[in-house]
């Protein structure tokens, strides 16, 4: 007898997100993973108790790798040469947000709207490393923080569905531009300046 291939739980739950990728969360079942993994059905009945299982696995990783690409943008700022650097490390969130929605479409429709998700991650997994960044960056008190950040995710969630469905399409330089339009108006509402502590006294072209 041919040897059998063992599958591991992740290269499963690996296959069920690429096939999420594919053709979004209703194109998930076993026997679109068994095919993505080139294998019978059985394996994914041997690691996981039923697809109820898989799929929150699978949700799981989804929250992961969204969570990675949004921190990334964070590092970007301060590259050589990048139109970001002279600008607010919080605006960095927003861009991996909406970048998100539109590279990873059907992810991000089962993360943001099609799906039931874990209640800590519906209230943003980086919501602390996101105040942390505004009092940090801006020296504002939390409360004005989280007050300024919450009206930001609203224009945040505008965008990112604007991009995710095609109806949107800014390079990066006017997705930062767009971000710090509205932060500044924000800012302005709240009584605060919209110029990081770093940049106090410097114009920010």
């Amino acid at each position: 007898m041919p040897a059998v291939r063992k599958v591991s739980r992740e290269e499963i739950v690996d296959a069920a997100l690429d096939v999420l990728r594919d053709g979004g969360f209703s194109a998930v079942n076993a026997r679109s993973v068994a095919r993505m993994l080139g294998c019978s059905t059985q394996p994914i009945y041997f690691s996981f108790k039923n697809m109820d299982e898989l799929k929150a696995a699978m949700t799981q990783r989804a929250i992961e790798l969204n969570t990675r690409h949004v921190r990334e943008w964070l590092n970007i700022l301060d590259a050589d040469g990048s139109c970001y650097r002279e600008h607010s490390h919080y605006s960095s969130f927003g861009i991996g947000f909406v970048k998100f929605a539109a590279e990873e479409k059907h992810l991000f429709r089962w993360l943001y709207l099609d799906g039931v998700q874990p209640e800590q991650y519906k209230n943003d997994v980086l919501l602390d490393d996101i105040i942390a960044a505004i009092v940090n960056e801006y020296g504002y008190t939390e409360e004005t923080a989280r007050r300024l950040h919450q009206d930001m995710v609203y224009y945040s969630y505008g965008l990112a569905i604007m991009a995710n469905t095609g109806h949107l399409k800014l390079t990066d330089a006017e997705l930062l531009a767009a971000f710090r339009r509205e932060f500044t108006a924000l800012a302005a509402y709240y009584g605060v300046s919209p110029v990081p502590l770093r940049f106090r006294g410097k114009e920010i072209k």
